[in-house]
């Protein structure tokens, strides 16, 4: 992992966990030891154990970097924040990436679609509505079906089935915390 600033990344004992107030100030504090104000604080879910702990680890990296990106730097950020990452993240990330690679196919890879990726992430956003998606991205309703026909082709997906929506969006998630993850 890459950082742009000093870090802090912290795992939670079993037991009674981190309150906010009490990150807060040990992250102020380490601010001001190291002189860095924009010093970013994360913390991982409860760890017992040694596998816990590796896992609590890696929960807490990934909270770091997709928090920075959410909230700003100089922020703390709890795992359980960072809302339906959840369920893609807190993994190793050859396991997110075949997830995403399975669920979007080519539409995986940054580059030549990422024009449909984007269709696809504000159909989600504007909850399925072809005309808002074409007002928010400037298109024609027409051109917007073309591509949504193009992404279901592509993914072999179904945008009228909720579970096929609901894999793509996670998909999604992963494919953009991947890139955070690996800037």
């Amino acid at each position: 992992m890459r950082a742009r600033g000093p870090v802090v990344v912290a795992l939670q004992p079993a037991g009674p966990g981190w309150d906010r107030a009490v990150a807060g100030e040990l992250r102020e504090s380490l601010a001001r030891l190291l002189g860095y104000a924009g010093l970013s604080l994360a913390v991982g879910g409860r760890a017992r154990g040694q596998n816990a702990a590796r896992a609590s680890l890696l929960q807490a990296r990934h909270a770091l970097v997709v928090g920075r990106v959410l909230a700003g730097e100089g922020t703390v950020t709890f795992f359980e924040d960072l809302g339906p990452y959840c369920f893609v993240l807190g993994r190793p990330e050859s396991e997110i990436r075949g997830f995403c690679e399975r669920i979007l196919g080519p539409l995986a890879e940054r580059g030549p679609h990422d024009e449909l990726v984007r269709t696809l992430e504000e159909f989600f956003r504007q909850h399925g509505s072809v005309s808002a998606v074409a007002r928010t991205l400037y298109l024609h309703r027409n051109t917007v079906r073309q591509r949504l026909r193009r992404i279901e082709r592509l993914t072999g997906a179904d945008l009228d089935d909720a579970d096929a929506r609901l894999a793509l969006r996670l998909a999604i998630l992963g494919r953009t915390a991947l890139v955070e993850l690996a800037s």
